[in-house]
């Protein structure tokens, strides 16, 4: 049986508590180890521990922890309340209700309580419960701003936007300084496209004081959304100088340079940043992506030799040292670091993926077929290693090439049936959204702008018409494709699609696109809104399918050339490698595209 806790006992863990609660989680370990025994082995000693090792980020002991006080203590709803809003940041969110749900059981008045189990009820999908809960939590207490707010985190979850907007402003009427509240009323409102509104609640907050890192994060965002550019980055790079692992911070100021005519500037932010944390996984993480996405690979294969060094030879650090090598001609170096990673792991799809470049790069295309071939079966889904298999098949004279990548049949042009002066109007109101300067340094244009964002999320009606006419033409296209149930495109086919990704490019005199492919998608398109005078004529600005990546070092000639034409959308398999030839005119060439995915 536990000794009871004597007063001094009790006033030492308010103590040690205290200390948690100014944030020095690190020292009250150090006084929780000091205690005698039997303070550190009473529940509420465990309690307290397991509270401290959360702080410190030790999920696992954490939950350990809680688990011993709860075997201790079953019936107190304190420790249940803790240990499920831990399950929930573990992402075990059912199990997190069931805790949350026995700690209101045993303490039905406790309105913290009702309102943590709306929380973690909507982000386990359990919305019936979180309702009924948040709603006895308001009803309870109407002048409690975080009810109002969770139910507006409901509503957003549920995809009542509007709603969601009204109950966030109701929360801020109870308290205009909660900053959660504000923060989601902006995400809410730039996801309905409303970024001058959004912004503005979100800089009202910061008027009032200091805010989460998400949120100043959130406003360079919509400075960037506004077409404030420079600004944005000067917010962003504020942003990483006092939190370095802001990663998404990071990621969107390295991108956005390049477009704004910094790129030298890039990746300048990550150096003082893994200065501050050389042992962050995530952050080296970032920097790799990022030093990949502007194509710096020198800096990729530094920091991939430098990362490997502080943190260990883990394999997506050995894939990203080995893709810098290839990119700059090392492929035999590049081969064997990926061969490490295969021995080491035999079923990393993307290392068989990765490898399969580097061999056909290398001029060894018979022994890139197998592991491109097994990446496949590893994850089918992926666009690369099809892809890839198109040119390595292509090389080894392998009939297979035509089953795969049958252009004449599986690139589609679709006239679309829009009214007269429509792609005229829309014509302006894309041109309207390309407020950059340059490419993103991680996209296949050259000499020309992208819009930002998924252009289909905007909320514009005639944006609305364009979707609307485009999923006709893609129900159209598909029912004139055969069947094949073994095909990496045609086996997908369903009666219609989402989108994955929409954008607009515009390109400039002499602009082109490289070769590439869409990793990500299933069906690919381009579709033409307005054309120089003499495009579509011959084959300047022409749409050209089969001529790969560069990066490959093949020369191939392409397989086929579809010329554009005001109206018409081309839809091709993700996988098909489609490039563009450059055109010479005052007057820009403009499209819109999209990634697809079966419903």
């Amino acid at each position: 049986m536990l000794r009871p806790l004597s007063p001094t006992d009790l006033r030492d863990l308010q103590s040690i508590n205290a200390q948690l609660q100014s944030g020095d989680a690190a020292g009250a370990l150090l006084r929780l180890d000091a205690l005698p025994t039997h303070s550190r082995e009473h529940q509420n000693g465990l309690f307290l521990r397991a509270l401290v090792l959360q702080g410190l980020g030790r999920w696992t002991d954490a939950r350990d922890t809680f688990e011993q006080a709860l075997a201790l203590s079953p019936d107190h709803p304190g420790l249940w309340n803790s240990y499920g809003n831990l399950l929930d940041d573990l992402g075990e969110s059912d199990k997190a209700v069931d805790a949350l749900q026995k700690a209101t059981a045993l303490q039905p008045n406790n309105n913290d309580f009702r309102i943590n189990l709306g929380i973690v009820a909507t982000s386990a999908g359990q919305f019936d419960i979180a309702e009924a809960a948040l709603g006895q939590a308001i009803r309870a207490a109407p002048g409690v701003a975080r009810g109002w707010s969770a139910l507006g985190a409901l509503e957003q979850k549920r995809g009542n936007a509007d709603t969601a907007a009204q109950t966030y402003r109701r929360a801020l009427e109870v308290d205009a300084e909660d900053i959660r509240s504000r923060h989601n009323l902006a995400v809410v409102l730039r996801e309905e496209d409303r970024p001058e509104e959004a912004l503005e609640i979100a800089e009202t907050g910061l008027r009032m004081g200091p805010v989460p890192p998400e949120t100043a994060t959130l406003r360079a965002h919509l400075l960037g959304d506004v077409g404030r550019h420079d600004e944005a980055a000067d917010e962003y790079r504020n942003i990483v100088q006092q939190v370095p692992e802001q990663l998404d911070a990071h990621e969107t100021l390295a991108r956005l340079l390049p477009q704004i005519g910094r790129g030298s500037e890039a990746l300048s932010a990550y150096h003082g940043a893994l200065r501050a944390r050389p042992h962050s996984e995530a952050l080296w993480g970032s920097a790799l992506r990022s030093a990949l996405a502007v194509q710096d690979y020198v800096q990729l294969a530094a920091w991939g030799q430098e990362a490997e060094g502080l943190i260990g030879p883990q394999p997506d650090l050995r894939i990203m040292r080995a893709v810098a090598l290839s990119r700059m001609g090392n492929h035999h170096r590049a081969i064997a670091l990926l061969r490490e990673v295969i021995d080491a792991a035999p079923d990393h799809a993307r290392a068989h993926q990765h490898l399969a470049h580097c061999l056909t790069a290398a001029g060894d295309p018979k022994q890139a077929e197998a592991h491109a071939l097994k990446a496949t079966q590893l994850d089918p889904f992926d666009q690369a290693p099809w892809a890839l298999l198109t040119i390595i098949w292509r090389l080894l004279n392998d009939t297979r090439e035509f089953w795969l990548a049958d252009y004449q049949r599986l690139v589609t042009p679709v006239d679309l049936d829009a009214a007269p002066g429509f792609f005229d109007e829309l014509a302006e109101r894309l041109t309207a959204m390309h407020t950059t300067r340059d490419h993103p340094a991680d996209r296949s244009l050259r000499g020309g702008t992208q819009t930002r964002g998924r252009l289909f999320d905007r909320k514009d009606p005639l944006i609305d018409r364009l979707k609307a006419q485009i999923r006709t033409g893609v129900q159209q296209a598909l029912r004139g494709l055969p069947d094949d149930p073994r095909h990496p495109f045609l086996s997908r086919k369903s009666a219609g699609i989402s989108f994955a990704e929409s954008w607009s490019v515009r390109l400039r005199s002499e602009g082109f696109h490289i070769g590439h492919i869409h990793q990500n998608g299933w069906m690919s398109s381009a579709l033409y809104v307005s054309l120089p005078p003499d495009v579509g004529r011959g084959e300047a600005g022409a749409l050209t399918f089969g001529a790969s990546d560069p990066a490959l070092a093949v020369d191939l000639p392409t397989r086929r050339v579809e010329k554009p034409q005001v109206g018409r959308l081309v839809l091709f398999p993700s996988y098909f490698w489609h490039g563009t030839l450059p055109f010479e005119s005052e007057q820009p060439r403009l499209t819109v595209a999209f990634d697809a995915l079966p419903a």
